[in-house]
C-alpha cells in the first residue's frame, strides 16, 4: 500500500486540503484591544529602556483621574474587561489610597472620578 505525501493528501470530498491560514497579531485580537492597540501604538517613537505597555489597570486610573470622570460602559470599552472587574478594580483604587466620588447626572449612567482631580 502506498502512503501519499502531505502535499498529495486529499480530503474526503477528493479535492487537496486547504492549507490553513496563519493568523497574523492583530487578527487574533479582540475589538476592544484592537482600539487600545491603535490608540497608544507608539511604533514610530523611539524606545526608551523604562518604556512599557500601559496596563489596563492604568487604563482605568487614567479614565477615571479626568475631571468629567468616566462610565461603567467607557472603562469596559476601553479595556475589555466585564463590569463587576471594573468595580473590583474601582475597589482596588481605593484600597491603594485615592479618593473615588461617584456621581450620577441626571438620569444618566453613574460616572466615577478620582475626587480633587481636574
Amino acid at each position: 500500500m502506498k502512503t501519499k505525501t502531505k502535499a498529495a493528501k486529499k480530503t474526503q470530498a477528493g479535492r487537496p486540503a486547504k492549507a490553513k491560514r496563519k493568523l497574523r497579531t492583530q487578527d487574533r485580537l479582540s475589538p476592544a484591544r484592537r482600539l487600545r492597540v491603535a490608540a497608544t501604538d507608539t511604533s514610530n517613537a523611539p524606545k526608551t529602556s523604562n518604556q512599557r505597555r500601559a496596563s489596563k489597570k492604568a487604563t482605568i486610573e487614567a479614565l477615571v483621574r479626568r475631571t468629567e470622570g468616566a462610565a461603567i460602559a467607557e472603562l469596559v470599552a476601553a479595556t475589555g474587561w466585564q463590569e463587576h472587574s471594573i468595580r473590583a478594580a474601582l475597589t482596588g483604587l481605593r484600597k491603594a489610597g485615592h479618593a473615588i466620588a461617584r456621581e450620577r447626572i441626571d438620569d444618566s449612567a453613574t460616572r466615577y472620578r478620582i475626587a480633587g482631580a481636574g
